[in-house]
């Protein structure tokens, strides 16, 4: 079990799940190996420019302490990458039938939920660029107001996750997920697929499914018997 299947609830489903496009994770790499090939450049330079006979540090000499001193920031900047990765890796925004979930963090773990009955306006900003590479951010304003606001930056397909999170707070408003549960606790037998046609057909007195959804899941239902 991964740490995104331990945050659902039961019964919770998972209907999209996205992460920041695989250009910022390069880019972010690329920046790296280029400082660190500027601090190899410095210490290559500094072995030539300065006298090598002359310590000035115990043993050492200035070309050999500016070679120590350029070694050790690369390697630090190394490290930097690595973690990049794996932040690029742990980080995740998750759509389920009942909430849009944001996972970041790659040893301390930061949880953000925003259930989607509670989402009052979704923003996408993609620039002409981001448009190329199919990358964008999307921000989505809660009924917390100002508070409530989660921006995902620079993620995959931000069409693709706006849609699936659309479609999924579409759903919840019409019962669907209830519907899915009904399906879940139906175990085939007359009885149940009775209640189960008794509930829909309250959900259709109550304007939540339109008649010809009522019937197309009438149906389905009564085909399990």
């Amino acid at each position: 079990m991964n740490y995104v299947d331990s945050l659902l609830s039961r019964g919770e489903q998972i209907v999209y799940v996205a992460r920041q496009h695989i250009f910022v994770l390069i880019s972010n790499i690329l920046a790296e190996l280029s400082m660190i090939a500027l601090l190899v450049a410095a210490g290559v330079a500094s072995h030539v420019a300065f006298d090598t006979s002359q310590p000035v540090m115990s043993d050492l000499t200035a070309s050999s302490l500016i070679l120590l001193i350029s070694i050790t920031m690369s390697l630090v900047v190394l490290v930097s990458g690595f973690i990049d990765y794996l932040r690029w890796t742990t980080e995740q925004y998750v759509v389920t039938d009942r909430r849009v979930i944001q996972v970041q963090g790659v040893l301390n773990k930061r949880v953000t939920d925003s259930s989607l009955e509670k989402i009052n306006d979704v923003e996408l900003r993609q620039s002409i660029f981001g448009r190329m590479m199919n990358f964008g951010t999307v921000a989505i304003l809660t009924a917390s107001g100002s508070e409530g606001l989660s921006v995902m930056d620079r993620i995959a397909d931000p069409l693709a996750f706006k849609r699936a999170m659309m479609d999924a707070k579409h759903n919840l408003e019409r019962g669907y997920g209830f519907l899915e549960q009904a399906y879940i606790h139906s175990s085939g037998a007359a009885g149940d697929i009775q209640r189960t046609i008794e509930d829909l057909a309250d959900l259709r007195d109550r304007g939540i499914l339109s008649s010809d959804e009522f019937e197309a899941k009438k149906q389905e239902l009564l085909r399990r018997i």
